[in-house]
């Protein structure tokens, strides 16, 4: 009986997030699919109480990243989230949490997916946790934010353009560049449009320290099904080609959402340095809510730490 139900969580496991669990860390995994099953109802298939696992102190991250790196060698810090799925109050706990732990952040960059089905209001009421936070931010879409316009029959990004702006976009910030890009539309990918502009972006001389680039969709997960072209297959090429236009360009970190998990992990056939970013929402999560943090550093390098919402 508990090999069925472990059976059956391992499935629904993989089937949400796209995720292949044997290919992740096991002990992780299984702590994962375990919480799936209720100590009440191991302690009923195995006939005696039961308890799972053991109290651990945890270290703040921020700690952590002081004792790893002298502050004089830190550049800057910024905060990564992604899919909160109409969970305003866990969005709300992020900013505050963040702002808490990291007063030094510098700017927030979101991963798209901030609504269920897209509508003006869904969007607004993100938009006004985001504004109550004081810090700057920069967004692109998630599918999700695209379905209301898109069944409405109107270019499926208008709705998150009268909210937010534009949905893919560049800027230099202490001579590191960040480019934002938007592959969240999963029957078109880049436009036309939007590949002229990625080419010119990246072949422009600029003198700067590192390049970082930003979409919703990975362009390629080890253990993940849900990549860009997921559902419109032709889209593999366009990642596929990317992937090599951002390994020529010499782009640092290539930062994606939308599989609700967090991750880092190299490009086979590139090395590209890639990270997802796990989700800020409680439903539908592989794993407990969390967000990231970036550490840029003076000498180019940057780490990006995990942490989970108190």
């Amino acid at each position: 009986m508990f090999v069925v139900l472990l059976v059956g969580s391992y499935a629904a496991y993989k089937q949400f997030s796209g995720l292949d669990p044997l290919k992740l860390d096991p002990q992780s995994v299984l702590k994962q699919v375990l919480a799936l099953v209720t100590t009440k109802e191991l302690s009923e298939i195995l006939g005696k109480p039961i308890q799972i696992g053991q109290e651990q102190k945890i270290i703040p991250s921020s700690q952590e990243s002081k004792q790893e790196a002298p502050a004089a060698d830190l550049a800057f810090r910024f905060l990564l989230l992604a899919d909160t799925h109409n969970d305003n109050e866990n969005l709300a706990k992020v900013l505050e949490q963040a702002k808490a732990s990291y007063s030094d952040l510098e700017f927030i960059i979101g991963l798209g997916d901030y609504t269920e089905v897209g509508t003006v209001d869904e969007l607004k009421n993100a938009k006004k946790e985001l504004d109550n936070s004081g810090l700057r931010y920069f967004l692109i879409p998630g599918d999700h934010d695209l379905w209301d316009c898109r069944n409405r029959n109107l270019p499926a990004v208008t709705c998150f353009r009268e909210v937010f702006g534009p949905t893919y976009q560049a800027f230099v910030f202490e001579n590191f560049k960040f480019i934002l890009l938007n592959n969240s539309d999963n029957y078109i990918g880049f436009d036309a449009d939007q590949q002229k502009w990625i080419a010119d972006q990246l072949e422009k001389e600029e003198e700067t320290r590192g390049v970082f680039v930003f979409l919703h969709e990975p362009l390629f997960h080890p253990s993940s099904t849900h990549t860009m072209g997921w559902v419109e297959k032709a889209l593999k090429t366009q990642a596929g080609g990317l992937i090599f236009q951002l390994k020529e360009a010499e782009v640092e970190r290539v930062f994606s959402g939308d599989i609700h998990y967090f991750s880092e992990y190299s490009e086979p056939k590139t090395g590209l340095s890639m990270f997802t970013v796990g989700a800020v929402t409680r439903e539908r999560n592989p794993q407990t809510p969390r967000f990231g943090v970036v550490s840029v550093f003076e000498d180019g390098s940057a780490e990006v730490e995990d942490v989970e919402i108190k």
